[in-house]
């Protein structure tokens, strides 16, 4: 008997498997939605290494013509410098591997939060697989992967097993402050404790001490709130970022900021899970928690008004209420073998080491730019099946100039591939403001005034997708020619840096030069 525990001691445990599993799969199976799915990305590295170069923080603009100079506040400046230094350690198979780190982090701390309240193994797996596929829409490498790993962090704080410690909460706040606004959301769940024992005061006036929790809790949110200020930004961190959520015309037009779209096969994976979720309280016959309660239907509002929180309802949510329907699971006898083999297995089992062995051989892979042997295990370019990576190649050797007008969602790539090249907007749709983001709609959708836009902002060089109607306008009028087209991208340029520019390095492919015979619709 004490052979066959010595030998559990050294198998993975279930939040083992969870870490090694999900970075795994990040690292080998989903980099290329993990890096290329716009080029935010590529726009938090340039800034990244603009800061490293300089030593300092960006105060003012220097990446565009429409708003150079102006004010800026780089309250995203820790992790774009993480970034940035994954970056030049291991190129984007660094920056990928870091990305995969913070995202099995954040799952297999909600697997060990279960466990060691005494969740079923097979009903913590099942969570923990329905909080993932709920949020793999949002597994990209930008900075608020931070807040994914941060979140189940402070849930662990906020339900101690032992003795409760106010210490942590301004450690953790402080840090995650400087690294991503989403602090906010942690600050929420805070005060949603705190109004959770509240009501629990009000309910139970008998209790010896009945006050402790909503002290505590009340410390926990001064202390975070407070630490939050401890950034190079001050109460600028906190302003930017209400002046973003009250600028109505940014929040409508910034997908993430948008509601989920339902009609989208990953999105209805939410509304199944939130659903069933929903279905498993009610018909429990245990009553659930007002904290649970709470928690879940301030996690669903905050999901369904800005789309980008759907992973940290997920890794509130749903663990909350995993322990507390725990006994309901066990009373249903559903996967007893299953259930009694993970029970079994997992008694005793290594975590630390085996999280050690997973992290460390990603973390040697990366910083050999993902390349073992002559194997290129993980890759180390952005995708050209998804940005204009050919496109800027081209115009960069070929010394293109002038004033640029790109896609939004090229903007970051240009700043990335292209950095002598200033743009006209980029995906910080916070810092550019409503006036830009209509003039680019404007332009980009042929609205009314769209032409006296071009020649306001002085535009003599168009980097959009082919099937853009804008590309197929101008080439027709005669003032622009088609200097660059492939799948991906299309450039053009205004007749007199037309005339004035070399020819590109490789013919462009005449099929993607063709205007296409149905327009797209305006992109925001």
């Amino acid at each position: 008997m004490a052979q066959m525990r010595s030998e559990r001691h050294w198998l993975p445990s279930i939040p083992a498997l969870v870490f090694a599993g999900t970075l795994a799969f990040v690292t080998l199976v989903f980099q290329e939605p993990l890096l290329n799915s716009d080029g935010d990305l590529a726009r938090h590295l340039r800034h990244g290494e603009y800061m490293l170069q300089h030593h300092a923080l960006i105060r003012a603009d220097p990446f565009s013509y429409t708003m150079a100079g102006k004010p800026f506040v780089a309250y995203e400046y820790g992790s774009q410098l993480v970034l940035a230094l994954a970056h030049r350690v291991g190129g984007l198979a660094g920056v990928t591997v870091l990305a995969g780190l913070l995202i099995a982090a954040a799952y297999a701390l909600v697997a060990r939060y279960m466990l060691r309240r005494g969740v079923d193994p097979a009903l913590a797996c099942g969570v923990v697989f329905a909080a993932a596929i709920v949020s793999v829409g949002h597994w990209l490498a930008r900075p608020h992967l931070v807040t994914l790993a941060a979140v189940p962090i402070l849930l662990e704080l906020l339900s101690p097993l032992g003795k409760a410690r106010l210490w942590p909460f301004p450690v953790l706040f402080a840090i995650w402050a400087n690294l991503h606004a989403g602090f906010l959301y942690g600050l929420i769940v805070i005060g949603i404790f705190l109004v959770a024992a509240g009501l629990t005061v009000i309910r139970t006036p008998v209790a010896a001490d009945r006050f402790a929790s909503v002290r505590f809790y009340g410390a926990a949110f001064g202390l975070a709130a407070i630490a939050t200020l401890l950034t190079p930004n001050g109460f600028g961190l906190h302003r930017q970022m209400f002046a973003t959520v009250g600028n109505a015309y940014v929040m409508n037009h910034t997908s993430e900021f948008a509601s989920p779209d339902f009609h989208d096969a990953l999105t209805k994976l939410f509304l199944w899970v939130m659903l069933a979720a929903i279905a498993a309280a009610m018909l429990s016959r245990r009553r659930v928690s007002t904290l649970a309660a709470l928690v879940t239907l301030a996690g669903i509002d905050l999901a369904l008004v800005f789309q980008r929180n759907t992973p940290f309802f997920a890794l509130t949510a749903l663990p909350l209420l995993a322990v507390e329907l725990d006994p309901a699971w066990r009373a249903l006898g559903l996967l007893g073998r299953l259930r009694s083999a993970l029970e079994t297995g997992s008694r005793g089992a290594s975590t630390a080491a085996w999280t050690a062995l997973a992290a460390g051989s990603a973390v040697a892979v990366g910083s050999l730019h993902g390349r073992v042997g002559s194997h290129q295990i993980i890759g180390d370019a952005f995708s050209q099946d998804r940005l204009p990576v050919r496109a800027v190649a081209q115009a960069r050797e070929a010394g293109i100039s002038g004033r640029l007008f790109s896609d939004f969602t090229f903007g970051g790539y240009v700043l990335y591939a292209w950095p002598e090249q200033k743009v006209f907007i980029d995906g910080g749709t916070d810092f550019y403001g409503s006036g830009l983001m209509r003039d680019y709609a404007a332009i980009r959708g042929m609205r009314p005034g769209w032409r006296d836009l071009m020649r306001r902002w002085d535009l003599s060089v168009l980097l959009v997708r082919p099937a853009a109607p804008v590309a197929a306008e101008l080439a027709h009028d005669g003032g622009w020619a088609y200097w660059y087209c492939d799948k991906q991208a299309v450039i053009l340029l205004r007749a007199d840096a037309a005339r004035a520019a070399p020819a590109p390095a490789s013919r462009p492919d005449p099929d993607h030069c063709v205007p296409p015979a149905a327009t797209e619709e305006p992109a925001s």
